[in-house]
């Protein structure tokens, strides 16, 4: 298969979201010698830097970044502002590399330091902090000419996104969100049959999750483990305080971050790139024209949503109808937010404690069928296509649907996941990946104005044209971000 081929497959809805723009992989690998260039190409190992160490990189957990990238990777340095994270990460790279000096990797408290001591030694590097580093170390990383992995969500802010797919442009470099559902192969086949028309026209898709990423009250402080730098953990968001974790709570560290504004980005920021996607790729969205927070149920003071009704217009694209993005998180109405309802991460412990669309309910009467906690469901004149999180677990009602024809037109690999796409792509910049920043941005940009809309206030339509609210000034200054002095991103 060409890499023109599988750009234009995989990143269909980023050229439709960006039309006249330059592609990523048109331009080489800038910032790059020949010579470095030779020896990925011809099999070398690449030279990997992490920043963050924590659950993502699976040091724990046998599924992470790091178990992946372990297999073509040679782990040169890496970067946590909690040392015990250093030891975790080496012991997962000697089990997986057993004739690996683990010892020799150098580790960081601050991926800043680690790039400009090691930034010439390396060719990549994985970004797994919380979210508010996201975008300081990508940037950071592709202005001296490393390829970019980078958690989910791409960044903390819109203006974020927009600075860091500025910089992928202007380096030349590989780039891959870690949206893992993008390369599996139900979410294939789901933009297949969309395409194909198996379920008719859509206009309406009901999107839905089960998280809770806010706090009903801040925990009582405490002094951060004596091990840790807290001032580099805070990074380039206000220094805040620590709480431990309890057995109703996480932590700020290592997980509860997610639930406060100005380090993590709530419900939507953990999960809705994983579920929002498949309906960005099938439906061929880019910008909408309009986002609206139909309900907007708030925790604490600086906390993130505990229930929460988002509502996106698109308008036309092609021969494909206008089509609304209806979006559902939290806690069901009267359900208390204790441990009782609600799990130490945010999960609602029942399907029947989440704050579920109705239509979801009536579709799975009507059709006989289950339609799961976390997911998307496509509204067509012919019928429903649902997917999970992560694209997977792909359903139509009737049933009968599922056998209708639709070519398979999206090239498939051999031996191809999220990870190798990235990899494989290093070694050879011209084929591109799936989820690289010219599709993942524009996707990025949907699910953080989920964020934006909110704040600006429930039921207030505002107006998108692709670059700020042309409606709702106020709304516009929650879409940048405030840097600490010391951490600024230019």
């Amino acid at each position: 298969m060409s890499g023109t081929t599988r750009r234009g497959f995989l990143g269909g809805s980023a050229s439709l979201a960006a039309a006249g723009l330059p592609s990523l992989f048109n331009i080489g690998c800038a910032g790059f010698g020949r010579s470095r260039s030779a020896r990925l190409a011809s099999g070398g190992k690449i030279r990997l830097g992490l920043a963050g160490c924590g659950g993502r990189m699976g040091l724990s957990t046998g599924y992470g970044i790091l178990n992946h990238f372990c297999d073509d990777c040679e782990i040169v340095c890496i970067a946590d502002p909690d040392p015990e994270r250093w030891a975790l990460t080496r012991a997962v790279v000697k089990a997986r590399q057993p004739a690996t000096d683990a010892g020799r990797i150098r580790a960081f408290r601050d991926y800043r330091e680690m790039l400009d001591r090691c930034g010439g030694e390396l060719d990549a590097v994985a970004v797994a902090t919380p979210n508010h580093h996201h975008a300081l170390a990508a940037v950071t990383a592709m202005r001296m000419g490393l390829h970019v992995y980078v958690e989910k969500p791409m960044a903390l802010t819109v203006e974020e996104v927009k600075l860091m797919l500025a910089e992928s442009r202007r380096s030349g470099v590989v780039t891959q969100v870690g949206n893992q559902g993008h390369s599996e192969e139900d979410i294939r086949r789901l933009v297949e049959h969309v395409r194909a028309g198996t379920i008719g026209e859509v206009r309406e898709v009901w999107t839905y999750d089960d998280r809770v990423n806010a706090m009903p009250y801040r925990p009582p402080s405490a002094p951060p483990p004596a091990r840790m730098d807290w001032d580099s953990w805070c990074g380039p968001a206000p220094v805040c305080d620590y709480y431990a974790p309890t057995k109703d709570h996480n932590g700020m560290h290592p997980h509860d971050w997610h639930d406060w504004i100005g380090y993590g980005n709530g419900s939507i920021g953990n999960m809705g790139t994983h579920i929002l996607d498949p309906v960005f790729w099938a439906l061929g969205l880019g910008s909408p024209a309009s986002v609206t927070a139909r309900r907007a149920d708030w925790g604490c003071e600086g906390s993130w949503t505990v229930a929460t009704e988002l509502e996106w217009k698109f308008p036309s694209r092609g021969s494909m109808p206008p089509v609304t993005v209806h979006w559902f998180d939290g806690l069901r109405e009267g359900i208390p937010y204790t441990s009782e309802y609600v799990d130490g991460i945010g999960v609602c412990r029942k399907r029947g404690y989440q704050h579920l669309p109705p239509v979801v309910e009536e579709l799975e009467r009507k059709y006989g069928m289950e339609l799961g906690n976390l997911g998307a469901v496509f509204i067509g004149e012919r019928g429903i296509a649902r997917i999970a999180q992560h694209g997977g677990e792909l359903m139509f009602g009737p049933a009968e649907l599922a056998e209708s024809p639709a070519p398979e037109f999206i090239p498939r690999e051999t031996g191809l996941d999220h990870y190798n796409d990235w990899i494989r792509a290093i070694r050879n910049p011209s084929r591109g990946t799936g989820c690289g920043f010219e599709y993942s941005a524009p996707l990025a940009e949907m699910v953080l104005l989920g964020n934006v809309a909110p704040r600006a206030g429930v039921g207030r339509k505002l107006r998108w044209d692709g670059t700020r609210v042309t409606n709702c000034e106020e709304a516009n200054a929650f879409l940048r971000t405030t840097y600490r002095k010391g951490w600024e991103l230019a």
